[in-house]
C-alpha cells in the first residue's frame, strides 16, 4: 500500500511540472563545457589566442566578475565562423550560432540552460528567405565584382525600423577617396539605394 502511494505522489509531481517527465527525457541537451582551466592556463591579459585543427583561429574572453565565457572560432579561408558563450558557475554551453564576419548572425542559434537542456532555438535567417546570403554573394561577386575575403568589403544585414523592412547592406572601398554601398530589400531582392559617400579623414 505504501509503496503504491509513493508511486502515485511520484507520478503527480512529474504531471505537475510545466516540462513534464517526457518532455525532459527528449529535450535537446548538450553537455559541452568550457575548459577554464586551459583558459585560465594560457590567458594573455584578457583573453586566450589559439589555432586549432578543427576550429580555426580560436579567441577566448571573460570570466571576470562573474561574466560568461565567450568563444569567436573561424578559420582563414572561411567566410563563416562559429559563437560560443559557456555560464560563468557551471562551465556549461549556454549559446551557440554561425556569424558572418562578426557582421551579423546567421542560421540556427540555440541557448542551453544551466543543466544543457535546450530552452529556445531562433532562425536568424527567418527575415531574408526571400532573398537569403546565396543570392548575396551571387550579386557581391556577378553584378559588384567584389572579393568577399577582401577586408574592404562589409556586408550586413538588419531590419529597417522605418518600414520594417528586411534589408541587406553592402559596402565596399575601391581606394578612390570612397565608401561605396548598395542596400538591397530582401522581400523583393530590388536594390533600394546605391551610391557613395567621401571619406573624412
Amino acid at each position: 500500500m505504501f509503496a503504491a502511494l509513493t508511486l502515485l505522489l511520484i507520478t503527480g509531481c512529474c504531471k505537475a511540472q510545466n516540462t513534464g517527465c517526457n518532455n525532459i527525457k527528449n529535450k535537446e541537451r548538450t553537455t559541452e563545457r568550457f575548459d577554464s582551466t586551459r583558459y585560465y592556463t594560457h590567458k594573455q591579459r584578457t583573453e586566450y589566442v589559439f589555432e586549432d585543427s578543427i576550429k580555426g583561429r580560436v579567441r577566448q574572453f571573460g570570466g571576470e566578475n562573474g561574466s560568461e565565457f565567450v568563444e569567436y572560432a573561424r578559420k582563414d579561408h572561411e567566410l563563416f565562423g562559429t559563437y560560443k558563450e559557456y555560464y560563468n558557475k557551471t562551465k556549461t554551453l549556454k549559446k551557440v550560432g554561425r556569424y558572418y564576419y562578426n557582421q551579423f548572425n546567421i542560421g540556427l542559434w540555440k541557448r542551453y540552460d544551466e543543466n544543457g537542456y535546450l530552452i529556445e532555438t531562433i532562425d536568424k535567417d527567418a527575415p531574408y528567405t526571400n532573398y537569403p546570403w546565396e543570392k548575396v554573394m551571387k550579386f557581391v561577386k556577378e553584378q559588384l565584382k567584389l572579393d568577399l575575403f577582401d577586408k574592404g568589403v562589409s556586408i550586413n544585414r538588419y531590419i529597417a525600423k522605418d518600414h520594417n523592412i528586411p534589408v541587406w547592406f553592402i559596402t565596399w572601398n575601391p581606394c578612390d577617396g570612397k565608401i561605396h554601398f548598395v542596400k538591397i530589400n530582401a522581400n523583393t531582392g530590388q536594390v533600394i539605394e546605391q551610391g557613395a559617400n567621401e571619406i573624412i579623414e
